[in-house]
């Protein structure tokens, strides 16, 4: 009883530091994928259904875990399925892009020794669906308290679907897809609405915030900042959070940020984002950074027009006429030495 009581006055006084609190460590989680038809057999694109099963093992206790399911463009959802019971009924969000994420949301594995939960999805494929489709999954934890996501696992091996065509059907009803385009008047668009980027992001500091300008000058520091940089005293936009993550992310484009709808919070992120879903948030792709907008247009038209013509006109023409016609006269007259006046340069 005494040894325990003298320990415990050394870690008051300072002179044996208390043991530090280990951070949770995430658990061991399995995702094993598989696809009907088969790749080599494949799917009638427009008719045919497609069926993926993934199955979730752990080997441990797992509290409040999500997983979600990835659907490329050209799939839809039709029904689901999980095991073992109770039956978990999913929630499914389209992306702007076309892909469709399915979020099976808080369920346990109760288990000292873990367990499995299968999750099932009966899919149709479009008519004008890509010859191959790939099918991700996504399960993960999040921490309630400051919502960052600290443990993720990904589908291994994703399942992969090959899409057939009937003849000559495809080329008639179907359009090539069109190469993506910037437009300069919207820098960010959209990227996942009721979602945030799973990679962790950076708060935007509210208290003794620092803009930085393209020249590197502190904001506030001297009157030649930009006019845009001192109008972002609050962040109160997803508009004023994009130019806020421009100036001081610090990534090339494209990157991304989360917004949150709630309290009005802008979240810095990287250059990749694995969505998932979190109503409080949208996420947000930033195509064009706010430094580099204003710079790529009026560089080529100023520079190559004032610099060639009027070089050539005024060169050429002044210089030919007085340099010859003067010369002549210049010569010295001859004078008669008997009447000592001078006489015209050719009776000499």
């Amino acid at each position: 009883m005494r040894l325990p009581f003298v320990s415990a006055c050394l870690v008051v006084l300072g002179i044996v530091p208390a043991p530090i609190a280990v951070a949770q460590e995430c658990p061991t989680l399995t995702l094993t994928g598989k696809a009907r038809p088969s790749p080599k057999r494949g799917v009638l694109a427009g008719k045919g259904h497609a069926r993926v099963t993934v199955t979730l093992r752990s080997k441990e206790v797992v509290d409040d875990l999500n997983f979600k399911l990835l659907l490329p463009v050209g799939v839809s959802p039709v029904r689901s399925s999980t095991r073992p019971k109770p039956r978990m009924y999913p929630e499914v969000v389209k992306n702007p892009d076309g892909s469709t994420a399915v979020f099976w949301l808080g369920f346990d594995f109760v288990k000292a020794k873990g367990g499995k939960r299968v999750f099932k999805a009966k899919l149709k494929v479009d008519e004008c669906a890509p010859e191959t489709l790939t099918v991700t999954g996504l399960a993960y934890l999040v921490n309630a308290t400051d919502l960052t996501t600290y443990c993720a696992t990904p589908l291994a091996s994703p399942a992969v679907l090959n899409v057939r065509y009937s003849k000559a059907k495809k080329a008639a009803t179907c359009a090539p897809t069109p190469a993506p385009t910037v437009n300069p008047a919207q820098p960010f668009v959209l990227f996942g609405e009721g979602q945030r980027c799973l990679e962790a992001g950076r708060l935007a500091p509210f208290d003794g915030r620092r803009l930085l300008s393209s020249f590197g000058v502190e904001r506030g520091d001297t009157d030649s900042t930009h006019a845009e940089h001192r109008q972002l005293q609050s962040i109160a936009t997803p508009s004023d959070c994009y130019t806020y993550c421009s100036l001081n992310g610090g990534e090339s484009t494209p990157f991304f940020f989360n917004w949150n709808t709630v309290t009005s919070q802008c979240f810095c992120c990287e250059n990749q984002c694995t969505l998932i879903i979190d109503p409080a948030f949208n996420a947000y792709e930033v195509i064009v950074a706010a430094t580099g907008a204003p710079t790529a247009v009026p560089t080529p038209v100023s520079s190559a027009a004032p610099t060639a013509s009027p070089t050539a006109a005024p060169t050429e023409s002044p210089t030919a006429t007085p340099v010859v016609l003067p010369t002549q006269p210049l010569t010295a007259p001859c004078y008669n030495h008997d009447a000592h006046v001078p006489t015209h340069a050719f009776s000499c």
